[in-house]
């Protein structure tokens, strides 16, 4: 059971799907409220997760930030369809819009967004520089980016967070990206790693 929960997290679906949502926004809780923080978040910004799971995320942005728009866009239907609920209201309103796609393969209007998240995601894109150049392309000049990982796998350590941190760091400098910054944090089980970025002004 709990390996089929395991392999589950990274395209979640069905009724482990639904299980998984529910321990992904147990487990991401405060390195959610981390990364969001990180982002500097304004009035009238508008706002995308990537990977957002049970929609956890968004529906904090949109209780704490009023005055923003908060999409998301996440490979799994179920996790779709888990979020759909959680945000039902906020959806009614045009407060958020929620779509089900492959990062890499979405088409996202361009200089659309002025802050982009993703906890726990990035490292089960199928092409990460791809991906990031899809959310380069969204943003505005000037907008901020930022990524989070904290390892979960038998093997994390301190060390696979500062791998992942640099991994992240390379990938968005080789898309353009500039003012890379990474954060670090003990949270458990494991050392987290915030990487934000700026898209530069033309």
């Amino acid at each position: 059971m709990f390996s089929l929960i395991r392999r589950n997290f990274s395209k979640p679906k069905g009724w482990i799907g639904v299980i998984t949502g529910k321990i992904m926004a147990r487990e991401n809780q405060f390195i959610n409220q981390w990364t969001i923080s990180r982002l500097g978040v304004r009035r009238g910004d508008k706002v995308l997760e990537v990977g957002y799971g049970p929609g956890y995320a968004l529906e904090y942005i949109l209780k704490n930030y009023p005055v923003v728009k908060a999409d998301g866009i996440d490979i799994s239907e179920t996790m779709k369809e888990q979020a759909s609920i959680r945000l039902k209201d906020y959806m009614e309103a045009g407060k958020t819009e929620l779509s089900a796609a492959d990062i890499g393969e979405a088409r996202i209007p361009a200089n659309t967004y002025h802050k982009i998240l993703s906890v726990n995601n990035y490292t089960i894109w199928d092409e990460p520089r791809n991906g990031l150049s899809h959310l380069y392309e969204a943003m505005i000049p000037g907008g901020t980016i930022a990524i989070t990982m904290q390892p979960r796998e038998e093997n994390a350590s301190p060390n696979k967070t500062k791998m992942f941190g640099k991994q992240i760091y390379d990938d968005l400098s080789a898309c353009g990206f500039e003012r890379i910054s990474m954060k670090f944090k003990r949270v458990k089980p494991e050392m987290t790693v915030c990487v934000t970025a700026r898209k530069p002004w033309k």
